[in-house]
């Protein structure tokens, strides 16, 4: 049977296992058994319930489902589909492998799994550095902070208080001129050293 013959055959077999399947999980385990035939390279033309049980394991893994219900369990999808733990494992990696599929992956995952992604907290800066999204608010603000000194204190501690618009002018006008005032200090004493 050819590879792609297979697929109705491997659907069949994963929908008719009784595994209380939630709508979102019918529609996902769709998307990924349908990526998984669209694949040409590094994909194992093997029996079917060998793919089924691949797939399932790969869908089980990636919702972390054998957690909390011992039905999506390797032992269980074993026993299920008369395969060894072992079967299922080597074609879950083979699978994951050359679908370039990683535990919470957005594309199969349930959707509560993929916001619960500890990596959503984090960032790459562009000196490679991987920083928390908090971090980098910090980071902004201290920046901010570092280019317009005063006027950023000032402002957070405007925030709140019921001054009116001409009081905070006049106080920014004072902390611009004291800055400039500050500036020309420094570069007459720069000239003279």
């Amino acid at each position: 049977m050819n590879f792609k013959d297979k697929k109705k055959p491997v659907m069949k077999l994963i929908f008719g296992c009784n595994l209380n399947f939630t709508d979102e999980d019918k529609q996902q385990l769709q998307k990924l058994i349908d990526t998984y035939f669209r694949k040409k390279t590094g994909v194992a033309n093997s029996k079917i319930e060998n793919i089924a049980g691949g797939l399932l394991w790969v869908y089980s893994r990636i919702n972390f489902l054998f957690q909390n219900d011992e039905r999506w369990s390797q032992k269980n999808l074993s026993v299920l589909l008369n395969l060894k733990s072992k079967t299922i494992s080597r074609m879950a990696s083979q699978m994951m492998d050359s679908l370039r599929i990683d535990y919470f992956d957005s594309r199969f995952a349930r959707e509560e799994v993929a916001e619960k992604d500890p990596r959503n907290n984090f960032f790459m800066t562009k000196e490679g550095f991987i920083v928390t999204k908090d971090d980098i608010k910090e980071m902004m603000f201290q920046r901010m902070k570092d280019k317009f000194g005063d006027l950023v204190e000032l402002e957070q501690t405007f925030t709140g208080n019921k001054e009116t618009s001409e009081e905070c002018k006049k106080k920014l006008k004072q902390i611009q001129e004291d800055k400039d005032q500050s500036n020309k200090n420094k570069k007459l004493n720069d000239f003279f050293k």
